[in-house]
């Protein structure tokens, strides 16, 4: 290992680091110009350029944001310096992602670099806990009376499997999620019998000088422990960190931020906290035990109306609806301040009554409803800086909370601290004229990303795919409006979807804002003689079963929706043809509405750029490759030229395909006059 302090003053140190640094500007430039093409690999401008800018801003100690078009290679374009910096500096590196398959990739592109520039780091892949199997969850899971235990399970956990990847067959989520970790704890996790691959996972993390390729939800909370004076989930000398799919992180931090009160969890934690009182003794705590429970119903009952009258009263199908506004009346609030009160004297009144050794007082349940209570009362106190909303899970209601500040919140943890974070995605603007500034001006207002001499925007690095030659863009001006003559848009958008994918033979993937939307088309699309099979996004672990008949069955027609959109990669001619079923406007979410009501202009500042970022990441599913080539329809008139909505320049200028039409004929002439297309036809 390379090592460069020589010297404890903080000058020295400074100097030596600067020239570290130096050096391996010099190494990244002599991998692009000389060791990479020896080894067969395509010169790409824009991935050199952002690989040297990387360096440029830690010699200045800078974070970075750049965004890296689809094809650029960004991961070799991080990477690259990134493993230069550990091996020079012997300091580990994080890297985080937001999707499992972009982590998996990473584990095969860090070897790869790895063995071109002659280092051998060690490299910790860390999945969600819930990608893992608990032993002892499993060995109770095997020993329950009628449990639904598939053959696959049972083998895979008699071979020793440890990951559920490792599980070849496709095993139901609602079984995964009684064999899975869902509460790891070093401690309680540490006095198991026997010790999980996870457990032994998180023990190399705190200790490594390594890699680290986790999601962005551990990195954040991993920030967070820092934050607080702790010492973190990985070893807390790392002062690098990379987080890709960056267009994510405010979401994520958000989620990080967030807490969950739901009626079956803490009507749950207050039987269990009744069960620590000696059944001689349960009469004396039977009136707290009584009001609180009548406290959670009337405050989950008032939840309930509230989504109820939203659903009736929203301008659009609200059926599938996640998310509902808290409405924060007198009335709500005061409900809410009962339960607590009520849920905070049952609590205590079982502490009173409960025995150390009746019932293994040790993880008393009555503790963890009291310190329930003390955090919704704190909330409570200063509800104003706290976001809250409801949100559905099956017949249920949740309120669910989180600070306003999410945007501070991520500047303290990613911007503030000795670390410098580098940040990219293929969509991190939502403008393509103005300053860096104007076109990064969303995710700078979202994550607080520094403007200063801390923070440096970089010029983004356009696609090297010939969109042009490969694509075009058909879009249309005569259908109805998609949300104020919603029932004549499904109707006539079905009519050209039907249109659309007869020039494709199929081979399309149909992209919707709203779940209600997707079903409504599939009922229809499935009452007709269509010459391709029509597929719908499936829940869970049932997707990966739907994209592979896809991808199998060449002509068919996919519709997905939510992760859909940026979460699948599929290459060839299989997905010749996306077409975006209504633009990706947000749908009414509190969230939304929030930074909507604390912005200029919530269109142009909020809900353009929030569906101008999402457009870009489904067209972005078309061309995944040099050879790649096909159409995109937007299934919507709001993108017409005459007359204008005021975002029209902005989205269009935004898109990387730049060949447009509203001809159905020109379109039809363009997509048979592609290679894909000839080759078929022959074929």
């Amino acid at each position: 290992m390379d090592h460069y302090f020589g010297f404890n003053t903080p000058e020295s140190r400074k100097k030596q680091r600067k020239a570290a640094l130096t050096e391996i500007g010099e190494k990244a430039t002599n991998f692009f110009w000389d060791v990479a093409p020896e080894y067969g690999f395509e010169m790409r401008e824009g991935q050199q350029d952002m690989s040297f800018e990387i360096v440029d801003a830690l010699i200045h100690n800078q974070h970075f944001a750049v965004e890296a078009g689809v094809g650029i290679g960004k991961s070799f374009g991080y990477l690259v310096p990134v493993l230069l910096y550990n091996k020079k500096l012997n300091k580990p590196v994080i890297v985080a992602t937001s999707t499992i398959a972009l982590q998996e990739q990473l584990w095969n592109d860090v070897h790869d670099v790895m063995s071109l520039l002659k280092t051998n780091p060690e490299v910790i892949l860390a999945k969600g806990q819930t990608h893992y199997l608990c032993h002892k969850r499993a060995k109770e899971h095997l020993e329950t009376e009628n449990a639904v235990i598939p053959k696959e399970l049972a083998e895979g956990i008699e071979q020793g499997f440890q990951e559920r990847k490792q599980f070849m067959a496709t095993i139901p989520q609602n079984i995964w999620d009684k064999v899975n970790i869902q509460r790891f704890s070093m401690r309680n996790c540490g006095s198991c019998d026997k010790k999980c691959l996870y457990y032994d996972i998180r023990s190399q993390l705190r200790y490594t000088d390594g890699i680290v390729l986790c999601n962005q939800d551990f990195l954040t909370a991993h920030l967070r422990q820092l934050r607080r004076g702790q010492d973190g989930l990985i070893n807390r000398e790392t002062d690098l960190i990379v987080v890709d799919e960056a267009h994510n992180l405010d979401d994520k931090v958000r989620s990080a931020t967030t807490e969950r009160v739901s009626q079956g969890r803490i009507l749950g934690l207050i039987r269990s906290a009744a069960d620590e009182v000696k059944p001689s003794d349960r009469q004396n705590i039977l009136k707290e035990t009584e009001t609180a429970q009548k406290a959670v119903y009337s405050f989950f009952d008032c939840l309930k109306v509230q989504m109820q009258q939203q659903i009736n009263t929203a301008q659009q199908d609200m059926r599938y609806a996640g998310r509902f506004f808290f409405d924060g009346s007198e009335e709500s609030l005061a409900l809410l301040e009962a339960m607590i009160e009520a849920v905070k004297s049952v609590a205590l009144s079982i502490q009173v009554y409960s025995s150390f050794e009746y019932n293994n007082r040790s993880t008393a349940a009555s503790d963890e409803l009291d310190e329930l209570s003390e955090t919704l009362a704190e909330m409570i106190a200063e509800v104003d800086d706290y976001l809250l909303w409801i949100e559905r899970k099956g017949s249920q209601s949740e309120l669910v909370y989180c600070p306003k500040n999410t945007r501070e919140i991520t500047n303290r943890l990613y911007f503030s601290g000795s670390a410098r974070t580098i940040l990219t995605s293929a969509t991190l603007t939502n403008a393509t004229e103005g300053s860096l500034e104007e076109q990064y001006a969303y995710f700078i207002s979202n994550t607080g990303f520094p403007t200063d001499e801390h923070g440096c925007l970089s010029e983004p690095k356009p696609s090297p795919y010939p969109y042009d030659e490969h694509s075009m863009i058909y879009y249309c001006d005569d259908l109805p409006h998609p949300t104020k003559e919603h029932e004549a848009f499904i109707e006539q958008g079905v009519q050209r979807l039907l249109e659309v994918l007869d020039i494709s033979g199929g081979k399309a993937l149909v992209l919707f804002t709203a779940k209600t939307d997707m079903e409504e088309v599939y009922s229809i699309l499935s009452q007709k003689e269509l010459p391709y099979k029509v597929l719908m996004q499936q829940p869970g672990s049932s997707q990966d079963q739907v994209l592979n008949e896809f991808k199998e069955d060449t002509n068919s027609v996919l519709l997905g929706t939510g992760a859909y959109w940026e979460g699948i990669s599929i290459e060839g001619k299989s997905l010749s043809n996306v077409v975006i079923f209504r633009l990706p406007f947000p749908v009414p979410d509190p969230i939304i509405e929030y930074k909507a009501s604390i912005a200029k202009d919530p269109l142009m500042d909020v809900r353009v750029p929030e569906m101008v970022i999402k457009l870009k990441q489904g067209i972005g599913r078309l061309i995944r490759n040099f050879t790649d080539t096909g159409i995109v329809c937007i299934i919507d008139r709001r993108l017409r030229d005459a007359p204008a909505e005021r975002y029209h320049d902005i989205a269009w200028a935004s898109l990387p395909i730049k060949n447009r039409t509203k001809d159905l004929g020109e379109l039809r002439r363009f997509y048979e006059s592609l290679p894909a297309a000839h080759n078929e036809t022959e074929g």
